[in-house]
């Protein structure tokens, strides 16, 4: 990325798709173990449902300027099946997909801290639907914001509210600081999504 470039990170599961039609299968009633049933609840990620007015804060945020980011924490074996949503949806391109390493068993919270640590000093902004993320992703020291607060703003606010971020950039120094104690872990499913 160019040193002028400024990134917003927006979350997929919750935020941009929406796959509460499939949260059956992992509840209980479900045969074989907790692996196999989320293994069949991804096989239906290719088929989420839009969530409209956080594909239009995309659209926005792509407008203003800024370069989008999305990330899940999604398996990186869901890469190719999300990249396709994303494009079969209209979603603007984004420079990444950060996604779930293989292996990596961590709480969603610390998988979107490393995608924040992973974008750095070029994290404007990461949006997320989950109120004690945003929460925890603040008290690290991460800008972070929710799609409801975010989607109701108008061009010059939510512009103003972006461009917070790039003064001082609070998110990656505190990003930064702590990323001597936490390498980096995620997996970044490379080409245009």
């Amino acid at each position: 990325m160019s040193g002028s470039e400024r990134v917003v990170i927006f979350d997929l599961d919750g935020g941009l798709a929406d796959l509460s039609a499939f949260a059956h299968l992992l509840t209980g009633g479900w045969e074989g173990s907790r692996r196999q049933a989320w293994q069949r609840f991804f096989e239906h990620v290719g088929q989420a449902a839009v969530i409209e007015p956080n594909r239009d804060l995309v659209e926005a945020v792509a407008g203003l300027g800024f370069v989008p980011v999305y990330s899940t924490t999604r398996p990186i074996s869901c890469a190719g099946q999300t990249r396709r949503w994303l494009g079969e949806n209209g979603f603007p391109p984004g420079r990444a997909l950060l996604c779930r390493a293989r292996g990596d068993h961590r709480a969603a919270v610390e998988v979107k801290t490393g995608h924040c640590r992973a974008v750095g000093r070029w994290l404007s902004v990461f949006v997320d639907d989950e109120s004690e993320t945003v929460d925890a992703l603040q008290s690290g020291g991460v800008r972070a914001h929710s799609f409801d607060v975010l989607s109701g703003m108008g061009v010059r606010d939510l512009r103003a509210t972006l461009a917070a971020g790039e003064r001082g950039s609070t998110a990656a120094k505190g990003v930064r600081r702590r990323s001597a104690v936490h390498r980096r872990r995620g997996a970044v499913a490379h080409g245009a999504v």
